[in-house]
């Protein structure tokens, strides 16, 4: 927010070059500000602190973005900062919120502890702002630190700047390498290095300075509000956090899953495209095209039913992915900026722990039962690349959307409740093994939740429908076009028969479960989206067996075209193909036991 403000212009988001971290940028006359993600150091415990890390050595000057009301969680990084010797300046942000908590802070004495200029801003109304902008030329960093008596123990033959030396004594493996000490690094890993710092008691000293200085600037000035505090320890309460949890899920569901997926996206689909719009083009260009042959191809990969690309293409991104995407980061941002976000992580992180998750995965998998497409985008918020490849595996396998639900149900409400509760075993028995199979077989550990818990307070509508409206332009600037491609792609396969021939090449696999042979254009629909598989089902004469067994193998199929052209945006080409190919494998791996079983219960 504070960005923002800084800037006053549209900020450039993007992902930092080899990760997945978003940050923004903007370029006002001849500088470069970039916005990195929140961090709680500058070192490589996780991907966000790797590109803080490798932002900072490579600024000129630092704004350094303090909660007032967090003071002694976030001067640790601004002595990390200064011990650095990077140029810095203070802003001293939510001072609003400080003031409603009965706080006060001498700004004064804080700026002549810390030795850099210090600017008390509010981000949310503009407080401050232009002091902060005029300030910047004054960014600063003291001549010394304490953390300079440890220097000594870095071997004369290291040729470090002041930045390197200090994140080489906090045992930060990457900077050993990149000024050729590799041999400093201890055998193993990420730990410190051997022999040279200790990271544990360069972190004690700072935090000790940290608890010296707040002591010394921080003041209590009267009786503050305690009503979101109350509320926050609630939600942090396992017998009272879990019922509200489960409530706000629901209610991210109800609006993403029902409200916007199947209403407005129904509206836009049947009304505005499937009336007007698509009537309207399919008749223009059969009056601007001659009835020729060489023409035919070209109004086939214009206006075909499937993926034209002026008729379904255009109806996908504009009546599907942008309601849904507009509606995604309307919640994200409402939760953000209300402070619950991290906290439902805390709640889910234990549970999600067995299947190689953190807590942040839990927003994705709600609202993937709503769209897979959104929550694929919505992996940005979980922890390290293996993480989100597991989020987006299990997302692309294992959980429906709410379209497809709702056919789903439809079909297995004439079987009885027992087919429901088998379908609900089969689809949660593959999420477990899947996870659990995953975080074994990717490289990598882990990442443990870490998470800063701001306090509670009411979304401002102004700071929500501006990320909104930030975040959402720079998405579909990016997605669309890639969209546009694949749809291509597949409208030329479909001309030349390749389509028919994956049919064809189907048929042993789906005679081996029991189908019949007109189940594979079932799953060729499912390809385009995994709503007409389902849907595809409801005119096939099949038996009992037959529908649990088609229901289970297009539920873990692969993704629809819209969500893999996301899923190759967000994560790569190899890991669109993992995921596409281990689609493929489980659903008639996993569709071939449940066939067997019910044939020995029969």
């Amino acid at each position: 927010m504070l960005f923002g403000s800084l800037t006053a212009e549209y900020a450039d988001v993007s992902n930092y070059p080899g990760t997945t971290v978003e940050t923004a940028a903007v370029t006002v006359g001849s500088t470069r500000l970039i916005d990195t993600p929140g961090v709680h150091g500058i070192s490589s415990f996780s991907e966000a602190e790797r590109v803080t890390r490798e932002a900072v050595l490579e600024a000129d000057a630092v704004v350094n973005v303090v909660d007032a009301t967090q003071l002694d969680r976030d001067l640790f990084v601004t002595l990390q900062l200064l011990d650095m010797g990077v140029p810095t300046v203070v802003a001293l942000n939510m001072m609003d919120e400080l003031e409603a908590d009965g706080v006060e802070v001498d700004v004064g004495s804080l700026e002549a502890a810390l030795g850099v200029p210090v600017v008390p801003t509010v981000a949310v109304t503009g407080s401050g702002v232009d002091e902060l902008r005029e300030r910047v030329p004054e960014a600063s960093a003291p001549e010394s630190t304490p953390v300079d008596s440890h220097y000594d123990a870095l071997p004369d033959a290291v040729e470090a700047g002041r930045a390197e030396k200090t994140l080489l004594v906090e045992g930060d493996e990457p900077t050993a390498r990149r000024v050729g000490a590799c041999d400093l690094v201890a055998d193993g890993g990420d730990g410190p290095l051997s022999g040279v710092g200790d990271r544990e008691a360069v972190y004690r000293e700072r935090r000790n300075r940290v608890r010296s200085i707040v002591d010394s600037v921080e003041r209590d000035a009267g009786s503050g509000r305690v009503a979101g505090q109350r509320i926050g320890d609630l939600l942090m309460r396992p017998v009272t956090g879990v019922p509200i949890a489960v409530g706000l899920l629901v209610a991210v569901f109800y609006f993403m899953g029902v409200v916007v997926a199947q209403r407005v996206v129904g509206y836009a689909e049947e009304v505005l495209f499937g009336r007007y719009y698509n009537p309207a083009v399919e008749a223009a260009v059969a009056d601007l095209l001659p009835a020729s042959q060489w023409a035919a191809p070209v109004e086939f990969l214009l206006v075909n039913d499937n993926l034209g690309l002026l008729t379904i293409t255009v109806q996908y991104v504009l009546g599907v992915l942008l309601p849904l995407v507009i509606a995604f980061y309307l919640v994200v941002g409402t939760l953000e900026d209300a402070g619950v976000l991290p906290r439902l992580a805390v709640l889910t992180d234990r549970g999600l722990n067995r299947i190689g998750l953190n807590g942040r995965a839990v927003v994705p998998l709600i609202v993937g039962v709503g769209c897979v497409t959104m929550a694929v985008i919505s992996t940005r918020m979980v922890g390290s690349r293996r993480e989100r490849l597991i989020t987006t595996a299990l997302l692309g396998l294992a959980i429906p959307c709410s379209a497809q639900i709702g056919v789903i149900i439809g079909l297995l409400a004439g079987l009885g409740v027992a087919w429901w509760g088998g379908y609900l075993a089969v689809l949660l028995g593959v999420l477990g093994v899947a996870g659990v199979f995953l975080d074994r077989a990717l490289p990598g550990r882990q990442d443990p939740l870490i998470e800063q818990l701001p306090r509670l307070r009411v979304p401002r509508p102004r700071n929500v429908a501006r990320k909104t409206a930030n975040r959402s332009a720079a998405f579909l600037g990016e997605a669309a076009p890639l969209f546009g491609a694949t749809a291509a792609a597949v409208s030329t396969l479909d001309y030349v028969g390749a389509l028919d021939a994956i049919v064809e090449v189907l048929r042993p696999l789906t005679a081996a479960l029991g189908l019949p042979a007109s189940f594979g254009q079932v799953l060729v629909l499912g390809l385009i989206r995994r709503d007409f598989a389902a849907a595809g089902m409801t005119d096939a004469a099949l038996s009992a067996s037959q529908t649990f067994v088609g229901l289970i193998v297009v539920t873990l199929f692969v993704p629809c075209i819209l969500t893999m052209a996301v899923i190759l945006r967000e994560r790569d080409a190899r890991s669109a193909l993992l995921v596409w190919v281990g689609s493929w494998v489980t659903a008639f791996t996993v569709g071939g036991v449940v066939a067997a079983a019910l044939e020995v219960v029969a």
